[in-house]
């Protein structure tokens, strides 16, 4: 990815030399006049270092640093200047400037600082990342739920992963056999090397080779550079396939032969190159299936099929869902922002009773869409969304009606529009159902009347036979 970088000068003949020097480095370059113009600048357009003048007519160049590391305290900046004093370098530096030369400049010396700064710069971003995705989607890393079958299906894998045999892991789409594969690898000897994934229905039958086992430049048309394959990206590691069922016949074949020999080969390049992986596969299909209509190897079947695990489906462990559901609402209230949703019993209920046919997928979906039209709501058995607008036969028929008809025709920009939306019309739904009448109306939703009133008079809703007046 190329850096952007910003140079702060009042002098326009440096912002140019500057900008032709770091241009021609392949960086992206904006630049400014003054302090005031680099903050509006900043905060339309993020940059990953700047190089700031201290001596410049408006704010000066101390006083732009301050502001600059008020909005990203992590931004490098490089402050130049050429009288400035060695009290002047200390206070910048003591104000978290990066570091600080002198002009006339040294080009040399620059581009290392701003290559040193980049690169502090996008290490600190990439931890950052990582810390956030370590500390987010708890349910993305492990199978929520203490009901028999899914304990059952812990307790298995924790077994299964002390040693280094294939696994199969079968299941409907939607039940966490990624997550078990994940889970897997976490618990093996393996686990300090790398988890790699081959999603086998996203990758071309004419592109899978090259993916599986990699390519040297030249190796067929439009091969440019060379490419490591999966195999090679994980020796000593775990490679994962999703839904195994779609690969080749040709290529299960040169799989099995790669499992054998532990060796692999690049396309274009007879050498041969180690490969010890340990390999999970999954399915949602019926094997038996598949090998009978030939779409399976038996002997690609058998090497898999070593050990196997069975995800239960949302339906088998339903007393689980309130745990999945309650942690999803964290996980979008943290990653959307607002308040989490809350479930009460009877919304629970009622959530028990739909069949989920998409499993644990499904139900994170439907957290989602509960989120962004009602964050920080309670669902109850007369406002809550109906978990499919296409099977609504679980839900009050006219809170379903009036949830997919918004849902349907919603246009906004943001959450916050959605969610005012939403509301509105399920107030007015409610209110034409009683005829306008404010009593009955907040009873039947679960509102009190002077909140209904306050809703009301927000929104700007009238009874139709004062809507023309």
């Amino acid at each position: 990815m190329t850096a952007r970088i910003m140079i702060v000068d009042d002098e326009q003949p440096i912002r140019d030399s500057l900008q032709g020097l770091f241009e021609d480095e392949n960086y992206l370059v904006v630049s400014a006049p003054s302090g005031e113009e680099a903050i509006a600048r900043l905060r339309k357009q993020p940059v990953d270092c700047v190089l700031l003048d201290i001596w410049m007519p408006g704010i000066d160049g101390l006083e732009t640093l301050s502001r600059i590391l008020q909005m990203d305290a992590n931004l490098p900046v490089i402050m130049m200047s050429g009288h400035a004093t060695i009290d002047t370098a200390v206070r910048a530096t003591r104000q978290g400037a990066f570091d600080f030369v002198e002009k006339p400049l040294t080009f040399d010396r620059l581009l290392i600082l701003v290559r040193n700064a980049v690169q502090k710069r996008r290490l600190e971003q990439e931890n950052k990342d990582l810390k956030r995705q370590e500390q987010a989607h708890q349910s993305r890393k492990e199978l929520l739920g203490e009901s028999k079958a899914i304990v059952e299906a812990r307790a298995l894998i924790k077994r299964v992963a002390l040693s280094d045999s294939p696994v199969l892991i079968l299941g409907e789409h939607g039940t966490g056999k990624a997550v078990a594969a994940k889970m897997l690898h976490a618990a093996s000897k393996r686990k300090d090397a790398l988890f790699v994934e081959v999603n086998t229905a996203s990758v071309p039958p004419n592109r899978m080779d090259s993916e599986l086992f990699g390519h040297e430049k030249g190796a067929f048309a439009g091969a440019l550079h060379a490419q490591r394959g999966r195999f090679e990206v994980a020796h000593q590691g775990t490679l994962f396939f999703d839904e195994v069922t779609e690969l080749s016949l040709s290529a299960q074949a040169k799989i099995l032969q790669v499992l054998q020999e532990k060796t692999v080969q690049r396309l274009g390049n007879p050498a041969p190159l180690p490969s010890n992986v340990r390999l999970i596969a999954a399915s949602s299909q019926e094997l038996d299936q598949a090998l009978k209509s030939g779409r399976l190897r038996e002997d690609f079947y058998y090497r898999l099929n070593v050990v196997s695990i069975r995800m239960p489906s949302l339906r088998e462990r339903i007393e689980d869902l309130q745990q999945i559901i309650e942690t999803l609402a964290v996980e979008q209230a943290s990653e959307l922002g607002g308040e989490a949703v809350r479930f009460s019993s009877q919304a629970l209920t009622r959530l028990k009773a739909y069949r989920w046919p998409g499993n644990v997928r499904e139900l994170r979906n439907y957290t989602e869409r509960c989120h962004i039209l009602m964050p920080g709501e309670e669902m109850t058995e007369s406002n809550m969304l109906p978990p499919d607008q296409t099977t609504i036969q679980t839900m009050p028929s006219s809170v379903a009606h009036a949830a997919a008809q918004t849902l349907a025709g919603l246009d906004a920009d943001s959450f916050h529009e959605a969610r005012e939306a939403f509301e509105k019309a399920f107030l007015l739904q409610y209110l034409e159902k009683h005829e306008w009448n404010i009593s009955r109306t907040a009873t039947d939703i679960g509102m009190e009347r002077s909140q209904l009133h306050r809703k009301i008079k927000a929104f700007g809703l009238l009874p139709p036979d004062k809507e023309s007046v």
